[in-house]
Protein backbone atom coordinates (compact mmCIF):
# COMPACT_ATOMS: atom_id res chain seq x y z
CA UNK A 1 0.00 0.00 0.00
CA UNK A 2 1.44 3.67 -0.71
CA UNK A 3 1.81 6.30 1.62
CA UNK A 4 -1.32 8.14 -0.20
CA UNK A 5 -3.42 5.48 0.30
CA UNK A 6 -2.10 5.21 4.08
CA UNK A 7 -2.85 8.64 4.49
CA UNK A 8 -6.44 8.53 3.16
CA UNK A 9 -7.07 5.85 5.45
CA UNK A 10 -5.99 7.50 8.52
CA UNK A 11 -7.25 10.98 7.71
CA UNK A 12 -10.92 9.09 7.45
CA UNK A 13 -10.35 7.87 10.97
CA UNK A 14 -9.10 11.01 12.43
CA UNK A 15 -12.24 12.54 10.66
CA UNK A 16 -14.74 9.86 12.34
CA UNK A 17 -13.17 10.99 15.65
CA UNK A 18 -14.02 14.46 15.24
CA UNK A 19 -17.60 13.79 13.98
CA UNK A 20 -18.53 11.48 16.58
CA UNK A 21 -16.83 14.41 19.24
CA UNK A 22 -14.45 12.05 20.65
CA UNK A 23 -11.59 14.61 20.34
CA UNK A 24 -11.69 16.97 23.12
CA UNK A 25 -10.67 20.17 23.53
CA UNK A 26 -8.08 20.97 25.47
CA UNK A 27 -7.24 17.47 24.06
CA UNK A 28 -5.95 15.02 26.89
CA UNK A 29 -4.51 10.95 26.17
CA UNK A 30 -7.20 10.29 29.29
CA UNK A 31 -10.12 12.26 28.11
CA UNK A 32 -9.76 10.79 24.96
CA UNK A 33 -9.76 7.43 25.74
CA UNK A 34 -12.49 8.29 28.07
CA UNK A 35 -14.81 9.34 25.00
CA UNK A 36 -13.47 6.93 23.28
CA UNK A 37 -14.15 3.83 25.79
CA UNK A 38 -18.21 5.28 25.51
CA UNK A 39 -18.03 5.17 22.16
CA UNK A 40 -16.85 1.89 21.55
CA UNK A 41 -18.73 -0.20 24.98
CA UNK A 42 -15.40 -1.71 25.85
CA UNK A 43 -13.08 -0.27 28.91
CA UNK A 44 -9.58 0.56 27.95
CA UNK A 45 -6.88 -0.01 30.52
CA UNK A 46 -3.38 1.36 30.40
CA UNK A 47 -0.52 -0.56 31.81
CA UNK A 48 3.01 0.68 31.85
CA UNK A 49 6.11 -1.91 31.19
CA UNK A 50 9.65 -1.12 31.54
CA UNK A 51 11.34 0.33 28.41
CA UNK A 52 13.99 -2.24 26.73
CA UNK A 53 15.76 -0.94 24.23
CA UNK A 54 15.47 -2.60 20.41
CA UNK A 55 12.18 -4.24 21.96
CA UNK A 56 8.62 -3.19 20.99
CA UNK A 57 7.21 -0.29 22.89
CA UNK A 58 3.85 -0.99 23.07
CA UNK A 59 1.16 -3.76 22.70
CA UNK A 60 -2.73 -4.04 21.90
CA UNK A 61 -4.70 -6.99 23.83
CA UNK A 62 -8.03 -7.15 23.22
CA UNK A 63 -10.15 -9.30 25.54
CA UNK A 64 -13.50 -9.95 25.52
CA UNK A 65 -14.50 -7.43 27.53
CA UNK A 66 -11.55 -4.69 27.83
CA UNK A 67 -9.08 -3.68 25.38
CA UNK A 68 -5.31 -3.34 27.05
CA UNK A 69 -2.61 -1.36 26.03
CA UNK A 70 0.64 -1.66 27.62
CA UNK A 71 3.11 1.00 26.67
CA UNK A 72 6.85 1.30 27.60
CA UNK A 73 7.81 4.01 30.16
CA UNK A 74 9.78 6.87 28.51
CA UNK A 75 9.26 10.50 28.22
CA UNK A 76 5.39 11.77 28.19
CA UNK A 77 4.73 12.76 24.68
CA UNK A 78 6.53 9.13 23.20
CA UNK A 79 4.45 7.10 25.81
CA UNK A 80 1.22 9.49 24.29
CA UNK A 81 2.60 8.22 20.79
CA UNK A 82 3.11 4.61 21.73
CA UNK A 83 -0.94 4.64 23.05
CA UNK A 84 -2.04 6.21 20.32
CA UNK A 85 -0.11 3.77 18.00
CA UNK A 86 -2.33 1.30 19.53
CA UNK A 87 -5.15 3.02 19.72
CA UNK A 88 -4.64 3.42 15.61
CA UNK A 89 -4.16 -0.67 15.54
CA UNK A 90 -7.28 -0.65 17.46
CA UNK A 91 -9.39 1.56 15.38
CA UNK A 92 -7.98 0.37 12.34
CA UNK A 93 -9.36 -3.10 13.19
CA UNK A 94 -5.66 -4.37 12.59
CA UNK A 95 -5.85 -8.44 13.51
CA UNK A 96 -2.24 -8.79 12.97
CA UNK A 97 -0.53 -12.61 12.20
CA UNK A 98 0.54 -15.51 13.84
CA UNK A 99 4.11 -16.73 13.97
CA UNK A 100 6.14 -14.04 16.25
CA UNK A 101 6.20 -12.18 19.61
CA UNK A 102 7.16 -14.09 22.17
CA UNK A 103 9.57 -12.34 23.53
CA UNK A 104 7.51 -9.40 23.30
CA UNK A 105 5.06 -10.93 25.21
CA UNK A 106 7.19 -11.82 28.05
CA UNK A 107 9.06 -8.64 28.32
CA UNK A 108 5.24 -6.63 28.53
CA UNK A 109 2.92 -9.22 30.37
CA UNK A 110 5.76 -11.81 32.38
CA UNK A 111 3.27 -13.45 34.29
CA UNK A 112 1.17 -14.28 31.23
CA UNK A 113 2.16 -17.53 29.37
CA UNK A 114 2.65 -16.12 25.60
CA UNK A 115 0.97 -19.23 24.17
CA UNK A 116 -1.86 -18.13 26.08
CA UNK A 117 -1.86 -14.72 25.22
CA UNK A 118 -1.70 -15.64 21.50
CA UNK A 119 -4.50 -18.00 21.85
CA UNK A 120 -6.45 -15.32 22.95
CA UNK A 121 -5.55 -12.87 20.47
CA UNK A 122 -5.05 -15.03 17.06
CA UNK A 123 -2.01 -13.24 16.21
CA UNK A 124 1.32 -12.21 17.29
CA UNK A 125 2.83 -9.86 15.46
CA UNK A 126 1.16 -6.81 12.46
CA UNK A 127 2.48 -6.74 8.89
CA UNK A 128 4.76 -3.80 8.30
CA UNK A 129 1.44 -1.69 6.15
CA UNK A 130 -0.59 -2.07 9.89
CA UNK A 131 2.41 -1.00 11.41
CA UNK A 132 2.71 2.17 9.42
CA UNK A 133 -0.85 2.44 9.27
CA UNK A 134 -0.64 2.71 13.15
CA UNK A 135 2.38 5.17 13.50
CA UNK A 136 1.19 7.36 10.96
CA UNK A 137 -2.48 7.69 12.52
CA UNK A 138 -0.64 8.22 15.76
CA UNK A 139 1.59 10.84 14.53
CA UNK A 140 -1.35 12.64 12.63
CA UNK A 141 -3.87 12.84 15.69
CA UNK A 142 -0.96 14.30 17.83
CA UNK A 143 -0.47 16.72 15.04
CA UNK A 144 -4.15 17.42 14.64
CA UNK A 145 -4.61 18.49 18.74
CA UNK A 146 -1.43 19.96 18.79
CA UNK A 147 -2.51 23.06 19.22
CA UNK A 148 -5.56 21.93 21.78
CA UNK A 149 -3.25 20.62 24.48
CA UNK A 150 -3.70 22.64 27.98
CA UNK A 151 -1.70 25.40 28.57
CA UNK A 152 1.31 23.93 30.40
CA UNK A 153 1.71 21.05 27.86
CA UNK A 154 2.66 23.89 25.03
CA UNK A 155 6.48 24.44 25.62
CA UNK A 156 6.60 20.74 25.77
CA UNK A 157 5.10 20.64 22.49
CA UNK A 158 7.15 23.46 20.50
CA UNK A 159 10.33 21.88 22.79
CA UNK A 160 9.47 18.72 20.12
CA UNK A 161 8.94 20.21 16.92
CA UNK A 162 12.16 19.03 15.80
CA UNK A 163 11.35 15.22 16.57
CA UNK A 164 7.93 15.56 15.02
CA UNK A 165 9.04 17.15 11.78
CA UNK A 166 11.19 14.35 11.51
CA UNK A 167 8.57 11.82 12.15
CA UNK A 168 6.76 13.46 9.30
CA UNK A 169 9.78 13.46 6.98
CA UNK A 170 9.59 9.57 7.32
CA UNK A 171 6.38 9.22 6.40
CA UNK A 172 5.95 12.10 3.51
CA UNK A 173 7.14 10.10 0.17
Amino acid sequence: MRYRELRQRCDRQIRSLVEAGDLPDPFTLDEFLAKLEARRGRRIVLRPSDYIPGRACGMWLQLADVDIIVYARTAPLHEEHIVLHEVGHMLCRHRGEIGQGDDVMRMLMPDLDPAMVRSLLNRGSYSDVEEQEAELFATLLLERVADRRPADEHQLDADLAPQMDRLRSTFSG
